[in-house]
Order: structure tokens, then sequence, then C-alpha cells
């Protein structure tokens, strides 16, 4: 009889994270495992894999058996990564089984409280007047490095790009002196904002978020421009269909939780929930999108001459 005949779960199921503790991808996890565990009556843990842009954490999902006792969370540095790489070993489309899209939000750019630039206007006029000063953190070849070399493009800069494996070690830093910008999610960067450890200079979502209500978005700034992400819930290939709509109507059911919408919502993401295959094309279209500009803003080419 197939493992997942039984009664789904019979026992502890872990979420594979590529990246490190303390970053978007990590709070989402840990939330969404917290209210799993009640509703499944097992434990459901997150097993941090950072390294490479989250490849070592998604190269254990793809090997990992397709009996949903192990499933990742992917964001879009996952998609911006594949879409700057051809090296990877996976497809983000064809290599896994899509669950449903967790939540989606907008990023801002915040910089270290130090320096002389209060607003985005500020960061466009020192970024010129100090060709190359500025250290910009990234998650290396994310889809938030690639929405920093777009913010650069657009606003005619030149800055200097400090790589890191993932948000939290980054964020870190910026908050420690050693690099001065970063774009990161909203959710993220909200306690640092309040406590002033960092300083906000815009909002990546197409409108102002209501907790910010007097800090611009970038379309604002700069028409056109804008930075959002997504995060998921995926499984290696080959899952039964039946397996995968159980945990996908689970995951619906989980969004819904009061407690956990007020939470992501006080974080500026917006819980989503969709269908496997309607986050499948979420993936496809994101890909195909972060592949032009990939080429666009030259990520391509300098993440393969490395």
């Amino acid at each position: 009889m197939p493992a997942h005949a039984a009664e789904f779960p019979s026992h502890m199921v872990t979420l594979i994270v590529g990246y490190a503790p303390g970053g978007g991808t990590d709070i989402v996890a840990r939330n969404v495992a917290e209210v799993l565990s009640r509703k499944w009556g097992q434990q459901v843990i997150v097993k941090n894999r950072p390294g490479g842009t989250g490849v070592i954490g998604i190269r254990d999902l793809k090997s990992a058996a397709p009996d949903g006792y192990t499933l990742g969370v992917w964001t879009d540095s996952d998609i911006g990564n594949a879409a700057v790489r051809d090296d990877l070993g996976y497809d983000l489309v064809k290599d896994f089984d899509h669950i449903g899209q967790i939540a989606s939000g907008g990023t801002v750019l915040v910089v270290n409280p130090s320096l002389p630039i209060k607003t985005f206007s500020d960061f466009v006029s020192y970024a010129k007047e100090h060709p190359g000063k500025l250290n910009f953190s990234v998650v290396s070849g994310g889809g938030m490095h690639l929405d920093s070399l777009r913010i650069e493009r657009a606003a005619g800069v030149k800055t200097t790009i400090i790589g890191y494996p993932g948000t939290g070690p980054a964020l870190t830093d910026l908050i420690a002196g050693h690099v001065d910008a970063l774009v990161l999610p909203l959710g993220v960067a909200l306690p640092y904002i309040n406590s002033n450890a960092v300083r906000v200079l815009a909002v990546g979502s197409n409108t102002r978020w209501p907790g910010l209500p007097n800090v611009q978005t970038l379309s604002e700034a700069i028409p056109g421009l804008e930075s959002t992400f997504f995060y998921g819930l995926v499984a290696p290939k080959g899952m039964p269909d039946k397996l995968k709509k159980e945990i996908n109507t689970t995951l619906r059911e989980v969004l819904q939780d009061p407690k956990l919408g007020a939470k992501f919502e006080s974080m500026g993401f917006i819980p989503t929930g969709n269908s496997p295959s309607e986050f499948k094309d979420v993936i496809a279209k994101k890909l195909e999108t972060s592949r032009v500009a990939a080429e666009q803003t030259g990520l391509k080419q300098s993440m393969q001459a490395k």
C-alpha cells in the first residue's frame, strides 16, 4: 500500500528553506509550520539549508521522496537565481510539484541611518555624486539582486554590489554599518524600521503601504519601477495528485487562520492561496520575466563570468 494511502501525515513533516534563519523565507516557513503542526497533529519543522542562493535546499528537495514528508518553501530569490544560472541541475517548473502560493508582498529599500540619505531622491543624488561608493548588499543572484540592479539602471547610478547567502546576514551587516543599502521584504525590515536600526527610503509595491504612509513607492519616484516578491510551498516531483490536492487544501485552510493572517498583514505580507496549477503558472511567468530582466541588466553575464 502506498505510504500516502494511510491518513497523512502519520509522522513529522520537514519544510526545507534554502536560506539562513532570520530572512523572509525562514520567517514565513516557521509561521506556516506552526499552524500546520496544530492542524495536522504532527510536528512540522523547518530545516535551513543555506548556500548558493537557495540551490542547496532546492537540490535537497529534488532528491527527496514525493510522499509529502519533505516540502520546500520558495521565494523570488530562487526564481532570480534560476534566471541567471544554467548550471543548477534542476528546472523550477518541470522538476517539482507546486503545491500553492503562501503569500506575496512588496519589498523596501533601506539604508544604514548613519548615511546622509533620508529619501529615495537623496539616495540617487548621493550615488551620482559618489559613483561606486555606496555598498549595495544583495542575496547573490536572487530576485532582489535583480531588483537592486534594476533600481541602479532606472536611476542611472552605480553602486558596489556586495553578495550574501541570505537576507538575514545581509541585514545584520547593514545594521552594523558594514554595507549601506539593501532591498528586502517589507515584513522582514519592519521591526528594524520601527526601531530606527535602518532607514526606509521607498516601498516596492505599486501602492503605498498603510503602515508607512509617508514613504513613497519606487514607481512614484521612477514610473514603472517596482519590486515585489512571493512565497510558495513546493514538493518533489511525482507526488500523487490526491496527496497534492490534500496538502493544497490544508494550506488554504492555514492561510485563513485569523492569527496567521493578522501576523502576515502586520509584516506587509498578503496571504495568497491558489491551486497547484495556478502557482505553477506564477513560477513560469516569474521565471520568464526574470530571464528578460537578467539579460537587460547584465546580471546573467556577470554571474556566468564568475
